[in-house]
């Protein structure tokens, strides 16, 4: 099918849009995240808006390749979601947004590139949709730890939590409040999985 009659084209003129308005969403949240104290969630969501533009990134340059000098410009009519809230209810909306992406619509754009004669482009949309899978798990975990008060505890014995600012390292069952060497707030810690 012609490029520039496929459904696959609007598809990632609407994937590209989608991953650029998520990645700078994600940079609002690790903002917000950082602001509340949490630093180490807001350095983990900046690696997932970060993941985002590479997304961004990838659908852009399929639409080059195949565009060739014939794509100036993509009218598409799509939407994309708006929600605010407190921290832990955007980390959910997100995760609902990333549930979506990975099940739903990726898959779906990716039959349709398959159908339209476009592999590479549908094992595109089948990559980032695993992803997006990883993201939405994370997204919730966040969001469960938060909501249930178990962000920096752990209730299956001693954990090793390390201090992101310094790289000091406590075992315990709930990381420090406050960091013995930096100083730093408990949000620097991690629980470091590393560590036995």
């Amino acid at each position: 099918m012609n490029f520039q009659e496929s459904k696959t084209k609007e598809n990632l003129a609407r994937s590209f849009a989608a991953e650029c308005q998520e990645g700078a969403r994600y940079q609002f949240l690790a903002k917000m995240a950082q602001k509340e104290g949490y630093q180490y969630m807001s350095m983990l969501i900046r690696t997932l808006a970060h993941n985002e533009m590479a997304h961004a990134q990838q659908f852009f340059n399929m639409i080059v390749k195949y565009g060739e000098n014939e794509t100036q410009n993509i009218e598409i009519t799509a939407g994309y979601p708006f929600k605010s809230g407190e921290l832990v209810q955007v980390l959910q909306n997100e995760a609902d947004n990333e549930h979506m992406s990975a099940e739903s619509i990726y898959p779906k754009f990716a039959d349709i590139a398959r159908d339209e004669g476009y592999k590479d482009v549908a094992e595109l949309f089948d990559m980032i949709s695993k992803v997006e899978r990883t993201h939405e798990r994370t997204l919730r975990h966040l969001h469960d730890s938060l909501t249930s008060n178990c962000l920096y505890k752990c209730n299956d014995g001693d954990h090793a939590f390390k201090c992101d600012e310094c790289g000091t390292i406590v075992k315990d069952k709930c990381a420090p409040k406050i960091c013995p060497l930096c100083h730093m707030g408990q949000g620097y810690f991690r629980i470091d999985f590393s560590i036995n």
